[in-house]
């Protein structure tokens, strides 16, 4: 019934989550339009629905989704479910190599089920580290797990590559290739596909803000939607605008701690072309995610991390945001502060230039061996992402 063997440039690119499938849309599309390889994309339904909604706007769709049987929700659960659903999903395709992104329960679980039958594994967005496993959890671990299986680790920054070769992972094994969430957001910013929601107000300043981080359930999220409605108050002209996580828990604490903010509003997630250009008129962004402080440098917005450390150092390191944890009054003060700061331009991302998914395949072609192109260690030496 199955093929016997592996195909050889059968590339197998797993997604579970929105943040998944909008961080491998770019990528996807080009393994598609490369002759090379043959590209089948597989939503491993960690978060059911999302990726099918990410991949959309690209143009993009799963070929096979997998429907987890969950009940408890815990992340054993669904590590398990993960575990089994992929090992039948490479019986079934047999792939050259898997691509799993980021640092979820699907990217571990997939890593892991693709090394114990001896696939090569390619980590899209390898090497960020808090070096905290609390911080975030169970991120910072998942991904340090999946540096010591990866066969080639696309690495989007130069601190990434650093952070994998102090832990021992081989500099040929490794390529920076800029972060493809740039990709995607020039490609729907180019297509004018990213435009703000029509009940904004562009005359007054707006305040954009999300929360969802395990490790800041229970009190550091109150503390955060605490220092947002104290936000709100001091600045009763502008507008907060909370984009809720699909938990429905987590969206019931931040609806009711904004209740009574005149200026506040609570949204649903939203699509990803209008978050993209909701954030294009922001002013200032307050979230604990790690694809928002991204976009914001991206777009030159400032950024407030509500977190006490970040993977992502290349989004402060220029002054254009800070840490300010989950304490209301240093959530007022900065927030006052960017407030009042004029908005500059964008300048250069420090996360790339918009080329991350080109580099990304011609770094799965040298794996693969059907580059024809120069070699990864010619790639390394000419490549000038971040």
């Amino acid at each position: 019934m199955y093929p016997s063997r592996s195909t050889a440039n059968k590339v197998l690119i797993l997604a579970g989550t929105r943040p998944e499938g909008i961080k491998t849309a770019p990528l996807i599309r080009r393994l598609l339009d490369d002759p090379r390889f043959t590209a089948r994309v597989a939503d491993t339904g960690q978060q059911p629905g999302r990726v099918t909604e990410a991949l959309a706007p690209f143009g993009l769709q799963p070929e096979v989704t997998l429907r987890l049987k969950r009940r408890t929700g815990s992340l054993a659960e669904l590590a398990a479910a993960l575990t089994t659903g992929i090992d039948d999903l490479l019986e079934h395709h047999r792939p050259a190599a898997v691509v799993v992104q980021g640092d979820t329960t699907t990217a571990l679980a997939g890593g892991t089920v693709a090394f114990w039958r001896q696939v090569p594994v390619v980590h899209l967005e390898a090497g960020l580290r808090t070096h905290d496993l609390a911080r975030p959890f169970p991120e910072e671990a998942n991904r340090a797990m999946l540096a010591r299986i990866a066969a080639l680790h696309l690495a989007p920054t130069r601190s990434a590559r650093s952070n994998l070769i102090h832990e021992g992972v081989p500099a040929g094994h490794i390529v920076v290739t800029g972060n493809t969430v740039v990709d995607a957001l020039h490609d729907l910013i180019d297509r004018g596909a990213a435009s703000p929601p029509t009940w904004i107000d562009p005359t007054r300043q707006l305040v954009v803000a999300t929360t969802h981080r395990r490790e800041n359930w229970g009190d550091g999220l109150a503390a955060t939607v605490d220092g947002l409605r104290r936000l709100a108050g001091r600045c009763p002209d502008a507008q907060i605008v909370m984009v809720t996580h699909p938990n429905p828990k987590l969206g019931e604490a931040v609806t009711s701690g904004l209740a009574g903010s005149a200026n506040a509003l609570v949204t649903p997630p939203l699509p990803y072309p209008e978050m993209i250009g909701l954030l294009r008129v922001a002013d200032l962004v307050v979230t604990d995610s790690g694809g928002l402080q991204e976009e914001a440098s991206t777009l030159g917005v400032p950024l407030l991390v509500t977190r006490d450390t970040t993977e992502r150092p290349e989004a402060l390191a220029e002054g254009c945001g800070e840490l300010v944890g989950t304490d209301p009054e240093r959530l007022v003060s900065a927030g006052l502060r960017f407030l009042a700061t004029p908005r500059g331009a964008a300048s250069r991302s420090p996360f790339g230039d918009g080329r991350a998914s080109e580099r990304s395949v011609g770094a799965i072609a040298d794996l693969l061996n059907l580059s024809t192109a120069p070699s990864m260690e010619r790639r390394l030496a000419t490549a000038s992402p971040p």
